[in-house]
């Protein structure tokens, strides 16, 4: 599995539709990363201010979601705060596409 893979699968696709970041366009890993950093310094923090509003409303699985594509886009930091510093525990919860989307980013290959 790689990039490809990994930007089409259904959790990837609704979580960044509703962070409103257009992933389709995205060709890696790294131009993922650029492009989410370049949109979220765009707006001074606009993807990560999202990201925090969502992280209250998501499911339990799509919040590990939103994490892991934090942490693919270099925001880490902001993963671990979203999550309360309870980011593995909330990956026991975690199956499916949902569970392969964070797998995935984690490897980022």
């Amino acid at each position: 599995m790689d990039f490809e893979t990994w930007k089409n699968l259904d959790p990837v696709e609704d979580v960044a539709r509703k962070l409103g970041f257009d992933i389709g366009s995205c060709l890696s890993w790294d131009h993922y990363g650029s492009r989410f950093r370049a949109a979220n310094d765009k707006d001074t923090g606009h993807l990560v201010k999202r990201a925090k509003e969502l992280a209250g409303v998501l499911s339990t699985g799509e919040l590990p979601v939103l994490q892991a594509m934090l942490y693919a886009a270099d925001f880490s930091r902001q993963a671990d705060e979203i999550s309360e510093e309870r980011t593995w525990r909330r990956l026991d919860n975690t199956y499916g596409d949902n569970a392969t989307a964070v797998a995935l980013a984690i490897m980022r290959r």
